[in-house]
């Protein structure tokens, strides 16, 4: 299988480029700078925007899964939603539909606990961008899927990782390995269950 990924070298993209692999698949990866990845023949790195159609484009030519491990760091970011609108318009071109969005259990206002929901507060910013560029793959005609990680460790793969059942509130101890929500992402990627649905997971 050959995928692209949005984010390659970020904390979670790197370690979902190296189980890839692993794996024996073709990795195609979007980075703004050409920093933090091994040298490997599977892998192919394009240095870019991932906000920029045309490198979506050309990265995903071919692929079969287009997989975002994007984060925005700050309340002005629009990276989510851009990214999201540069997938899109690749798609017509590529003709390519299944996609995967990393996002935010913060999103899910209504799932979190009162101590939470006061951290999500002060998050307004990159919360409505993951809001919105999660409305438009909702609209959109990809095969998509959108993952939502509890708060992010790094501890090893095998920490933990379930889906957690829709009536269940999520608090600040709810975490995840990054390393576990790359091979949940993986696994999604090769066996397609949980297209067009959300799902929260956790440790």
């Amino acid at each position: 299988m050959k995928i692209t990924i949005l984010g390659a070298n970020g904390r979670t993209g790197t370690e979902l480029v190296k189980q890839a692999l692993a794996a024996g698949h073709s990795v195609h990866g979007i980075v703004r700078e050409n920093n933090g990845l091994e040298e490997n023949p599977n892998l192919t790195i394009f240095v870019g925007d991932a906000t920029d159609p045309n490198v979506v484009t050309l990265a995903s030519k071919g692929s079969d899964v287009i997989i975002s491990t994007l984060g925005a760091m700050t309340n002005r970011s629009t990276v989510m939603t851009d990214s999201v609108k540069a997938v899109i318009a690749a798609s017509v071109i590529t003709g390519l539909k299944r996609f995967i969005l990393m996002s935010s259990f913060a999103v899910e206002e209504n799932r979190l606990k009162s101590g939470l929901k006061l951290v999500a507060g002060m998050m307004h910013g990159i919360i409505s961008d993951k809001t919105n560029s999660e409305k438009l793959v909702r609209n959109s005609d990809l095969d998509w899927t959108i993952v939502y990680a509890t708060r992010l460790t790094s501890q090893s793969k095998g920490s933990g990782l379930r889906i957690v059942s829709e009536g269940e509130k999520i608090g600040i101890n709810n975490k995840i390995a990054r390393a576990d929500v790359a091979a949940w992402i993986l696994k999604e990627a090769e066996e397609n269950v949980h297209v067009k649905a959300d799902v929260t997971i956790s440790q």
